[in-house]
């Protein structure tokens, strides 16, 4: 019986750390691009393991997955900032599979009307 229940433990554990693992993979995005999106802000969701927006940009509705919690207010970014219906440009990776509608590896994002602009520590400004 117990090894029974030592097995079972150990399987629970390794269906259960098996999503961590994929969900840090960056296999499907370009890390290098610096792709530039440009819409509507629609939703905003302030919450670990990442903050996440959705934009449209005029077709389509984009999600974009960027920083935790921590990481925004180390940079001094708050909640309050978004506001759906805002213009958000966003600059960074595409899936490479042009069907998901998802960014990440997020370098840079911009409130226009606010002139507000977030980049990635290290990173490197647009030239507007």
């Amino acid at each position: 019986m117990r090894r029974n229940l030592s097995i079972s433990f150990l399987a629970l554990m390794a269906w259960a750390t098996h999503p961590v693992s994929a969900h840090h993979s960056y296999s499907d995005y370009d890390r290098s691009e610096r792709y530039e999106l440009r819409g509507t802000l629609t939703e905003v969701h302030w919450a670990n393991p990442h903050i996440v927006f959705t934009v449209n940009d005029g077709e389509r509705d984009i999600r974009i997955e960027w920083v935790t919690i921590t990481g925004a207010e180390k940079t001094a970014a708050t909640r309050d900032q978004f506001v759906p219906g805002e213009e958000v440009v966003v600059i960074g990776s595409r899936n490479r599979d042009p069907d998901v509608h998802i960014m990440t590896v997020i370098k840079e994002v911009r409130l226009p009307g606010k002139n507000w602009q977030w980049l990635s520590p290290g990173g490197t400004p647009s030239r507007p």
